[in-house]
């Protein structure tokens, strides 16, 4: 899982647990999108959207891994 995954890569290299943030929350109540931005301290940055907080969350991490570790 990209969370767990990014988590994990924090740790082993010795940096800061991830920290996810809500930008926006768009759409209506039975069709909702979520932008989140995760942040490692000021290292690292990326930002995800999808029909759930838990899924822009992941998306972003996804997003971060892949800036990470090409």
């Amino acid at each position: 899982h990209p969370k767990s995954a990014l988590q994990e890569w924090a740790a082993a290299n010795n940096r800061r647990p991830p920290e996810y943030s809500l930008l926006d929350r768009s759409g209506h109540g039975h069709a909702p999108h979520f932008r989140v931005k995760v942040a490692i301290g000021s290292f690292a940055e990326a930002q995800g959207e999808g029909p759930s907080k838990a899924a822009a969350e992941t998306a972003a991490a996804s997003a971060l891994l892949a800036e990470l570790a090409p």
